[in-house]
């Protein structure tokens, strides 16, 4: 199986679930997997799938303190916590306590990132939530590195309209025009949350201008479980969403290998600085999800 070092997963404004898929691939993922809770705006992981039931007293804060007096690898495993109990396979490294702490982890994201793909020489895959991502250009975004070295980067988005809008312009964004016959090789790649609302995945990875892992099963009732720990049913282990991260985690890794064997990286040293370029741009493929989303950016469209 191929090892998968990074895996980001990231949003536009307003386009929901990044946290929710985080978590169910992360549960489901077949190899031991570390979660990072890399989002800005802060954890949620603790106060939700964890109901608030342990301390915030580990996770990136400490972290960076610890960079500071040059131990952050020495200090790495001891800011995580088991994200399910008994499995020492499937760990959470949890984020900061809220926006207005992100400043005291700013210098971290680099050397966070260069150690993060360090642990495939251990056989440790990583998902990282970015949460919300910057546009680049005017809005300065530190965790640069962290999107510049993953694998895959995750741009999570709902089927419906306003989410299609805000995510394809994200994507314009941050990318350049290339010929599309690339859109194999970038780590941007679509993931939708809830498709056929009324976009299935395949119409808005075009309207994107990206390849597609696929979609997660819109399941609002199950996804609860992770997002504010509620429960989990007799079938929740057969329900829409867990059934549905399995082709998701399979698309991740065959893109993965694809990318791999094009620019001939294998197991990568951390700090190398051998991850990928800055990923490119494509043309709207003239879905009607892109007509559509064009015509909302420019005033024209329904709601």
């Amino acid at each position: 199986m191929i090892r998968v070092a990074l895996v980001a997963l990231a949003n536009a404004k307003g386009s929901p679930g990044t946290t929710t898929a985080a978590l169910v691939l992360a549960l489901q993922w077949p190899r031991p997997v570390l979660l990072v809770e890399a989002d800005l705006a802060g954890s949620s992981i603790l106060a939700g799938y964890f109901r608030g039931q342990l301390p915030h007293d580990r996770g990136l804060q400490p972290l960076a303190i610890a960079h500071s007096h040059g131990d952050l690898e020495a200090s790495f495993w001891g800011q995580t916590i088991p994200l399910v109990r008994n499995d020492p396979d499937k760990k959470l490294l949890p984020g900061i306590v809220s926006p207005h702490t992100a400043p005291a982890v700013a210098n971290l994201w680099g050397p966070l990132a260069n150690q993060l793909v360090a642990l495939e020489r251990g056989g440790i895959d990583v998902l990282v939530d970015l949460g919300r991502l910057g546009t680049g250009g005017v809005v300065r975004e530190d965790r640069e590195p962290l999107v510049r070295l993953a694998d895959q980067v995750l741009i999570t988005t709902g089927s419906r309209l306003p989410d299609i809008a805000v995510t394809r312009e994200l994507v314009k964004s941050r990318t350049s025009v290339v010929d599309a016959a690339a859109r194999e090789l970038t780590n941007l790649t679509a993931l939708t949350v809830g498709p056929g609302r009324p976009y299935d995945a395949g119409e808005i990875a075009r309207t994107l201008g990206l390849g597609t892992v696929g979609s997660l099963a819109w399941d609002p009732v199950n996804a609860e479980v992770l997002s504010v720990g509620s429960p989990a049913g007799r079938r929740y282990s057969t329900s829409p969403l867990v059934r549905s991260a399995g082709p998701v985690i399979s698309r991740i890794q065959d893109r993965t290998e694809k990318r791999r064997a094009r620019f001939a990286t294998g197991p990568r040293d951390g700090g190398s600085g051998s991850g990928p370029h800055r990923p490119p741009e494509y043309a709207d493929g003239g879905s009607r999800a892109a007509q559509a989303a064009g015509q909302r950016r420019d005033g024209g469209g329904r709601a």
